[in-house]
């Protein structure tokens, strides 16, 4: 009997520390939308490349929904989203063991929510509606341009302005929340990138990065996505140095088309002292390199000076437009018809150069002129 007794007992203290262990969370609200909806409540993963589907429910004509859920005691604050069954963007919330977050929206549903209960993913709200209406502008020039006939260089600079306003609001929004998780959550948003290339490398980088890291080890030093950020920061410190050390007697070979559609390989230039560059139209100061680069081909052009020329523009009918009016005398081709060329030399910014010497030895290049024409006498 007394053995019994013990055994009920210990069940009953497993019971009442499973019972203790979960906090039940809750997420609540309103979405009235025009046409019906499925609502899905999804966890994101602690490496930020995955979700996993919590619960679903149809949202009822009043568009009144709730889910409850139980969170492990004393977890550190995780990232989940709300997802609309018609393609609308999904809603990114910072929930914490016992919370009650309420959300409601109307017409828009994306970009008229509001958030009560959680001060992280209100904070996460307020980003979302300056830097999506950058996108959502940026989007619009876009379907424009591929629509256009005449002015497309005015409806790509206003393209370009757009995406720069949508950079400029992601990195005053984690320059000045570099505690928060919402922070975080403004790092992953590369829609940006997505619609401009060129501009990869030139919004969130290894200090904003480091910066969130240490907010966050202050706030929440538990949290997953520290060592997610350890990760990155190391992944792009590699990146750097290994553009800034590389030297090898050979050289990896890239083959892109010219304004003309004809190829042309980079080992054809091999007994050459070549300048690799890698550019872009939309950038005032690679145009002006151009210039100054032109005056060192005219210089040294026939004693065996060469120039790769590889631009990073996603639009080709801007790159040929301003190749033609710059008068480029070298080989211009253009890089997004193979995009693998910027991972391949570790192009994490433009402009960026190598020089090749006749013997095929690469070493990263400066592209100061006086400096830039020193590298050249050195090689020929």
């Amino acid at each position: 009997m007394k053995r019994l007794i013990l055994f009920v007992a210990a069940v009953a203290l497993v019971l009442t520390s499973c019972a203790t262990s979960s906090v039940k969370t809750t997420i609540e609200g309103r979405f009235v939308a025009n046409e019906p909806l499925t609502l899905s409540l999804e966890r994101i993963s602690d490496n930020y490349d995955t979700v996993d589907k919590i619960a679903e429910v149809e949202l009822p004509q009043n568009g009144e929904f709730e889910f409850k859920f139980g969170m492990e005691r004393g977890l550190s604050p995780r990232l989940y989203r709300l997802s609309f069954s018609n393609g609308i963007r999904p809603i990114t919330l910072v929930v914490a063991p016992g919370d009650e977050i309420y959300i409601d929206s109307l017409g828009n549903l994306f970009l008229n929510y509001k958030v009560e209960g959680s001060e992280e993913s209100a904070l996460i709200e307020s980003f979302n509606k300056e830097y999506y209406a950058a996108v959502d502008k940026l989007a619009t020039l876009s379907q424009q341009m591929a629509l256009a006939e005449n002015n497309i260089l005015k409806l790509n600079e206003e393209a370009y302005r757009a995406a720069e306003e949508a950079m400029r609001v992601q990195l005053r929004f984690v320059g000045s929340h570099p505690s928060s998780i919402a922070a975080f959550y403004a790092t992953r948003q590369q829609v940006v990138e997505e619609y401009v290339p060129m501009l990869r490398g030139k919004g969130i980088s290894t200090p904003h990065l480091q910066s969130l890291k240490e907010g966050l080890t202050k706030a929440y030093p538990e949290s997953p996505y520290i060592a997610l950020l350890e990760r990155e920061i190391a992944n792009v410190e590699a990146l750097v140095e290994l553009a800034s050390n590389l030297q090898q007697t050979s050289y990896p070979d890239i083959e892109l088309d010219d304004m003309y559609r004809k190829m042309h390989r980079l080992s054809e230039l091999d007994g050459k002292v070549v300048l690799l560059y890698f550019w872009s139209a939309q950038i005032p100061l690679c145009n002006s390199i151009n210039a100054e680069l032109k005056a060192l081909y005219e210089k040294y052009h026939d004693k065996g000076f060469e120039v790769y020329h590889v631009s990073a523009d996603e639009n080709r009918a801007l790159w040929i437009e301003a190749t033609r009016a710059q008068e480029h005398p070298w080989i211009s081709v253009f890089g997004s018809t193979d995009p693998s060329v910027f991972s391949l030399y570790a192009v994490y910014q433009v402009p960026m150069a190598y020089i090749i010497s006749r013997d095929g030895t690469i070493n990263i290049c400066p592209l100061e002129s006086k400096e830039l024409e020193k590298q050249i006498k050195k090689r020929l």
